[in-house]
Protein backbone atom coordinates (compact mmCIF):
# COMPACT_ATOMS: atom_id res chain seq x y z
CA UNK A 1 0.00 0.00 0.00
CA UNK A 2 1.11 3.53 -0.65
CA UNK A 3 1.67 6.37 1.79
CA UNK A 4 -1.61 8.71 2.91
CA UNK A 5 -0.61 12.18 2.05
CA UNK A 6 -2.48 14.72 4.44
CA UNK A 7 -2.69 18.68 3.20
CA UNK A 8 -5.16 21.37 4.06
CA UNK A 9 -5.47 24.31 6.19
CA UNK A 10 -8.03 25.65 9.04
CA UNK A 11 -9.24 28.84 10.17
CA UNK A 12 -10.56 30.30 13.93
CA UNK A 13 -12.06 33.63 14.68
CA UNK A 14 -9.34 33.74 17.12
CA UNK A 15 -5.91 33.07 18.17
CA UNK A 16 -6.84 31.34 21.41
CA UNK A 17 -9.76 29.05 19.74
CA UNK A 18 -6.48 27.79 17.37
CA UNK A 19 -4.86 27.57 20.50
CA UNK A 20 -7.78 25.46 22.16
CA UNK A 21 -7.94 23.32 18.86
CA UNK A 22 -4.15 22.44 18.90
CA UNK A 23 -4.10 21.24 22.68
CA UNK A 24 -7.19 18.96 22.09
CA UNK A 25 -5.86 17.61 19.30
CA UNK A 26 -2.34 17.20 21.05
CA UNK A 27 -4.49 15.77 23.83
CA UNK A 28 -5.50 13.20 22.35
CA UNK A 29 -2.12 12.08 21.31
CA UNK A 30 -1.08 11.87 24.75
CA UNK A 31 -3.94 10.33 26.64
CA UNK A 32 -3.66 7.25 23.39
CA UNK A 33 -0.08 7.26 24.00
CA UNK A 34 0.36 6.85 20.02
CA UNK A 35 3.32 4.85 19.58
CA UNK A 36 4.50 5.10 16.02
CA UNK A 37 7.31 7.12 15.74
CA UNK A 38 5.82 7.71 12.15
CA UNK A 39 3.02 9.81 13.66
CA UNK A 40 5.05 12.11 15.31
CA UNK A 41 4.41 14.62 12.83
CA UNK A 42 0.99 15.06 14.02
CA UNK A 43 2.02 16.82 16.31
CA UNK A 44 3.94 19.29 14.30
CA UNK A 45 2.06 22.66 12.45
CA UNK A 46 2.74 25.14 10.20
CA UNK A 47 0.53 27.98 12.04
CA UNK A 48 -0.44 31.92 11.86
CA UNK A 49 -2.01 34.48 13.84
CA UNK A 50 -5.66 32.27 13.35
CA UNK A 51 -4.72 29.18 10.75
CA UNK A 52 -3.14 25.98 10.94
CA UNK A 53 -1.91 24.21 7.92
CA UNK A 54 -1.16 20.39 7.63
CA UNK A 55 1.02 18.89 4.94
CA UNK A 56 2.03 15.40 6.23
CA UNK A 57 2.60 12.16 4.66
CA UNK A 58 1.75 8.80 6.80
CA UNK A 59 2.20 4.82 6.33
CA UNK A 60 -1.59 3.26 5.33
CA UNK A 61 -1.45 1.39 8.38
CA UNK A 62 -5.08 1.16 9.96
CA UNK A 63 -3.37 3.30 13.55
CA UNK A 64 -2.00 5.62 11.63
CA UNK A 65 -5.26 7.11 9.85
CA UNK A 66 -7.16 6.24 13.11
CA UNK A 67 -4.55 8.87 14.92
CA UNK A 68 -4.88 11.26 12.46
CA UNK A 69 -8.59 11.21 12.03
CA UNK A 70 -8.68 11.98 15.54
CA UNK A 71 -6.17 14.99 15.05
CA UNK A 72 -8.05 16.20 12.47
CA UNK A 73 -11.34 15.66 13.93
CA UNK A 74 -10.26 17.92 16.93
CA UNK A 75 -8.79 20.21 14.99
CA UNK A 76 -11.89 20.80 13.07
CA UNK A 77 -14.28 21.02 15.54
CA UNK A 78 -13.49 25.23 16.29
CA UNK A 79 -12.92 26.09 13.16
CA UNK A 80 -14.80 28.64 10.89
CA UNK A 81 -13.41 27.42 7.34
CA UNK A 82 -11.20 25.05 5.98
CA UNK A 83 -10.67 21.34 5.44
CA UNK A 84 -7.64 18.71 5.58
CA UNK A 85 -7.82 16.19 2.70
CA UNK A 86 -6.34 12.79 2.75
CA UNK A 87 -5.05 11.56 -0.28
CA UNK A 88 -3.66 8.17 -1.37
CA UNK A 89 -2.53 6.92 -5.12
CA UNK A 90 -3.67 10.49 -5.80
CA UNK A 91 -7.41 9.63 -5.24
CA UNK A 92 -9.40 11.11 -1.92
CA UNK A 93 -9.71 8.62 0.49
CA UNK A 94 -11.16 11.00 3.60
CA UNK A 95 -11.87 14.76 3.80
CA UNK A 96 -12.34 16.62 7.07
CA UNK A 97 -14.31 19.93 7.12
CA UNK A 98 -14.26 22.70 9.69
CA UNK A 99 -17.14 22.55 11.78
CA UNK A 100 -17.33 18.97 12.25
CA UNK A 101 -18.25 17.35 15.51
CA UNK A 102 -18.33 13.25 14.64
Amino acid sequence: MHAIHFHGSYRYDSREALDRALAAARLFLDEDDVPDPALTSLRSFVRTETSVTVDIVLPPAADARFAAAAVFHELAREAIGGAIEARQNGQRIDLFVSGEDD
